[in-house]
């Protein structure tokens, strides 16, 4: 059994080809592989993007523009997963192409868009919206996102329990290519060039 934590830009394209490649890798793995999306806002997170956009980085009012819609976007994420972890990879995916491939605003128009292309219910999603339990569970997963060592986005953490429970994870930096990350899924227990971090029992990510 193979446990897989991707830590993304909730608006970064980098991470959207992640996500991609990661859905599309799983395809083999049915029955072997679980795994989570985790939205990462912080300012190397924010700072990356910001040079993929070839966005000045002394422009303070562009970062903070960026970083507050980055922190929505994580958190309508973290409200979606109430309601199913598929419903709400489906809405990540869409927020981050509509944001990046379409050059759409984020709006409450862009939002109810993503709910409906996701199959979510739109007054639940707002209630858990403005609940103190999705602002918790985010700041559960930076948590340990620190804990596991993750600064940057897209960041993968990959636990292999076919040896060991306690089997200490491995943390790989930049993931996007789909031929790379088979090769992960592949040689997860062998990947003794990659970081390795604490055992999965020290970490709740919820």
């Amino acid at each position: 059994m193979l446990e897989i934590f991707l830590f993304v830009n909730p608006i970064g394209i980098e991470c959207l080809s992640a996500e991609r490649s990661t859905l599309k890798a799983i395809e083999d793995y049915p029955d072997t592989v679980h795994f989570s999306f985790i939205p990462l806002v912080n300012l190397k997170v924010i700072k990356r993007y910001m040079a993929l956009k070839h966005i000045d980085p002394a422009d303070l009012a562009a970062q903070n523009e960026i970083n507050r819609i980055a922190y929505s976007v994580a958190l309508d994420f973290k409200a979606a997963s109430f309601q199913g972890t598929k419903k709400a990879r489906e809405f990540l995916l869409f927020m981050q192409s509509a944001i990046n491939e379409h050059d759409r605003e984020y709006t409450p128009d862009l939002i109810e868009e993503g709910l409906r292309e996701a199959g979510l219910d739109s007054a639940m999603f707002w209630e858990d919206r403005h609940s103190t339990y999705v602002k918790s569970g985010y700041e559960k997963d930076l948590a340990a996102a620190t804990r596991m060592g993750v600064e940057i986005a897209p960041s993968m953490v990959l636990f292999d329990y076919s040896k060991d429970i306690d089997h200490a994870g491995l943390l790989v930096a930049g993931c996007t290519n789909e031929n790379i990350i088979r090769g992960l899924f592949s040689h997860a227990g062998d990947l003794h060039t990659t970081k390795e971090i604490q055992s999965r029992r020290h970490f709740h990510v919820l």
